[in-house]
């Protein structure tokens, strides 16, 4: 296992369980992993919610902070990615002024450019929604700063593996074989 601080996203598989959140973020605090961001929800299986965190460290760091996780009776698998074993995305919410984006006229081809699009519009403000990588929503947000953004907030990150089927369906079916013989 390589010494070199990475980026890891970290996706559990538990139970939805009271909470389980701070135990989680517990884990990750006594091994001095920082949580760059956190999303919690439902799974494609029912029953089954994922939180999926992002942090950086090294790979022993984390398969630590994966193996401590494992080990709560509600979790019933973790895994951990690099940044290329992903594909992964968040999304942004951005306020403007809306006499801003008239005065100026070309909010059109900033959002042609990010593929942002304008879900809300009033006398007062205009809102923007954007997903894609934090490097993207990013970028939207500095191209914005010429309308002086009124709120600005992201998402946490959402991620599925590269891998052909996601792993957790082949570790429940080998976990319910075993119960069934």
């Amino acid at each position: 296992m390589s010494n070199e601080t990475k980026r890891y996203t970290v996706i559990i598989y538990s139970e939805n369980q009271i909470g389980l959140l701070a135990q989680v973020s517990n884990v990750f605090t006594r091994r001095s992993l920082s949580i760059w961001s956190l999303s919690a929800g439902a799974s494609a299986i029912d029953g089954i919610h994922t939180i999926t965190i992002v942090t950086d460290g090294t790979e022993k760091r984390v398969f630590e902070a994966v193996r401590q996780l494992e080990k709560r009776v509600d979790v019933l698998k973790v895994y951990h990615y690099s940044e290329e074993e992903i594909v992964y995305r968040e999304l942004a919410l951005y306020k403007v002024p809306t006499g801003k984006v008239i005065e100026l006229g070309d909010i059109e081809d900033i959002l042609a450019r990010s593929n942002g699009k304008i879900v809300e519009i009033n006398r007062d403000f205009t809102v923007i929604v954007k997903t894609g990588t934090t490097e993207e929503t990013h970028e939207l947000y500095d191209a914005l700063q010429k309308y002086g953004i009124m709120q600005f907030q992201r998402s946490g990150r959402i991620a599925v593996s590269r891998e052909r089927q996601e792993p957790v369906l082949d570790f429940l079916r080998r976990r319910e074989e075993e119960r069934n013989k």
